[in-house]
């Protein structure tokens, strides 16, 4: 009977690790994630090599090593670590660690910091011939290329490896062009009627060049009848 239980406990203590999103100069707190047990030193450690801080039970005293003094907080109530103007190169592991007799995990972290993405561009070009609106959605290193009639616009979208993504949509009389990252976003807009009046005025174009074009026509229609009528008079 003591196996399955000494299993089961080892199970419930085990400390799961959590991804943390941030954007470049933010700030996050790391609470301990399992009951933290009686100890003499407690460490918050970075990538399982670097010390970010020490805190010993016996003197209420708190360490923090060289690459974190002034950017770092820590909570003697709840051992909680709070990091400030976060760097990218900050992302990595994180963990608390209680020492004491034994040395046991509290907290595990996966922190990824990453800057804001550059707002996007959105582009149209007209097909005189179509009257088919080609959309360019750019953002970064990718774009999106999406068709566009007077009534409707396909949606597209797609996801680089690194979590960047671009995507094209239309809500209401809105298309949408957004670039996003796991921790911002940046959108350009475009009007429907915006379009929609391009090709009405690309229409009424043709619609006049045609008209023009008919009244010449019929004007040398008559100047010839009348020419003829007039040799024939002679």
């Amino acid at each position: 009977m003591l196996q399955p239980i000494f299993v089961l406990s080892s199970l419930i203590s085990i400390t799961v690790s959590c991804d943390k999103f941030r954007l470049v100069g933010g700030s996050l707190q790391l609470d301990t994630q399992n009951p933290v047990p009686d100890f003499d030193d407690l460490f918050w450690v970075f990538n399982r090599t670097n010390n970010v801080l020490k805190y010993s039970w016996k003197h209420k005293e708190v360490t923090f090593y060289s690459h974190y003094e002034g950017r770092a907080e820590f909570n003697e109530e709840t051992y909680s670590l709070t990091l400030k103007n976060l760097q990218k190169t900050d992302s990595g592991l994180y963990e608390a660690q209680a020492s004491g007799d034994n040395v046991t995990g509290v907290a595990e972290y996966r922190l990824s910091v990453s800057d804001p993405v550059e707002a996007p561009v959105l582009t149209y070009q007209l097909n005189r011939d179509t009257y088919i609106i080609t959309l360019t959605c750019r953002g970064h290193d990718i774009s999106i290329h999406s068709s566009c009639s007077i009534e409707t616009c396909e949606e597209k979208e797609v996801t680089s490896p690194g979590g960047i993504a671009l995507s094209l949509s239309v809500k209401s009389s809105t298309v949408i062009c957004n670039h996003s990252n796991l921790v911002s976003w940046k959108t350009d807009i475009l009007e429907l009627k915006e379009l929609k009046g391009l090709c009405a005025d690309k229409g009424v174009t043709g619609y006049i060049v045609g008209g023009v074009v008919g009244v010449i026509v019929i004007i040398l229609i008559v100047v010839v009848i009348t020419m003829r009528k007039s040799c024939g008079t002679n």
